[in-house]
């Protein structure tokens, strides 16, 4: 009831919890049929479900003052969003609230340390209403698994390999996954390719506040996410390889029809991105034919 009190104040919206199971030998927390009400109401689909979160964490949290959780399961999470008119979403209480800046932000060129291993998401399913339009994108089957996202160094077992896969709108993803078990530093990726992705119909739901927004767009990407932990335990998640936005244009706040700025491609090469670490290293950059 204090679960379920505190994060219904926390949210704004009505979070009803079905079980709850905690181990303090083992810090192991599990909970059941967890729900978040929708704007809609009582009645109403809610916003989230989920059939099951088991949050397994270690006693190092403890001594290195970071949470260090060995593993994380999230079963049949559901999420259902509607925008509901031009630039306004049923989440938008949820987003103003969550989006304001601390009194005091805290300056610091360092990133938070935390230790998240054995991620793994199984029967997601992401359903966006867009009421306007009277069409509902549908994200089905989503699977997820990921061996960390940390970038405190730790001495965790790691026995999940990497993958995405997912349907949306009928049409099937999966990234696949390779691992080298017997390399020293027991890497593993996925890919992520794209092949020339039209990004007009997902473009009215870009935020109208942009000063520019943009109006057509071709996206490719050739990548690879890379996992790897080091003799000494110190993880390493790194994006590398190319992505590029062909035929792409850009109209002022206001405008409909002349773009402010508009290219025929831009080329950009990933050396090496690591997001965790707040390092970013580019190859070369290529943009062609410019217009402004």
């Amino acid at each position: 009831s204090q679960a379920e009190q505190r994060l219904t104040s926390l949210l704004g919206r009505e979070v009803r919890i079905g079980k709850i199971a905690f181990s303090p030998w083992s810090l192991q927390l599990t909970l059941e049929q967890l729900s978040v009400a929708s704007a809609a109401g009582a009645g109403a689909p809610p916003l989230l479900s989920v059939a099951r979160l088991m949050a397994n964490a270690d006693m190092r949290s403890l001594l290195r003052l970071a949470p260090v959780i060995e593993a994380l399961e999230i079963d049949a999470p559901v999420v259902r969003v509607a925008r509901i008119a031009e630039g306004r979403y049923d989440v938008d209480d949820l987003i103003e609230r969550f989006g304001k800046a601390p009194a005091e932000p805290k300056e610091s060129n360092e990133p938070a340390r935390f230790a998240l291993y054995n991620l793994r998401l199984q029967g997601g399913a992401v359903e966006f209403d867009d009421q306007p339009v009277k069409r509902v994108h549908r994200l089905q089957d989503l699977q997820v698994a990921l061996p960390f996202l940390s970038n405190l160094p730790d001495h965790v077992a790691v026995d999940a390999l990497p993958r995405l896969a997912f349907k949306l709108n009928g049409a099937a993803f999966d990234s696949g996954a390779q691992s080298k078990p017997f390399a020293h530093d027991r890497a593993s990726q996925f890919d992520l390719n794209i092949a020339d992705l039209d990004m007009a119909p997902w473009l009215p739901y870009v935020p109208a506040a942009l000063p520019l927004k943009p109006s057509r767009g071709k996206l490719a990407t050739q990548l690879q996410l890379q996992f790897s932990l080091a003799v000494d335990g110190a993880p390493r998640v790194s994006l590398r390889g190319k992505a590029s936005l062909a035929d792409a244009a850009f109209v002022a706040a206001g405008e409909t029809n002349t773009p402010a700025v508009a290219w025929q491609r831009l080329d950009v090469s990933l050396a090496d991105v690591q997001p965790l670490a707040r390092k970013v290293a580019l190859g070369d950059v290529t943009l062609a034919g410019v217009q402004i």
